[in-house]
């Protein structure tokens, strides 16, 4: 995979969770993404599951580095 697809696909992430965040502040029928967060961060298990992408996160971004 090249690195233009691999940044393509992180702003069509970036421009969905805006999306999605927008849509909970205009319409408020969905949560915002923080509600949705510290709903995640109630059980044990949702805070494994942020520890685990927030390691993740930052062993793909800040340990690995540039090629």
């Amino acid at each position: 995979m090249s690195r233009t697809v691999t940044l393509a696909g992180y702003a069509v992430l970036a421009a969905a969770a805006l999306a999605y965040e927008l849509a909970g502040h205009l319409r408020g029928r969905t949560p915002t993404l923080a509600q949705a967060v510290l709903t995640l961060l109630r059980r044990p298990a949702g805070r494994a599951f942020v520890l685990t992408g927030w390691l993740w996160l930052g062993w793909h971004l800040f340990v690995r580095g540039p090629g």
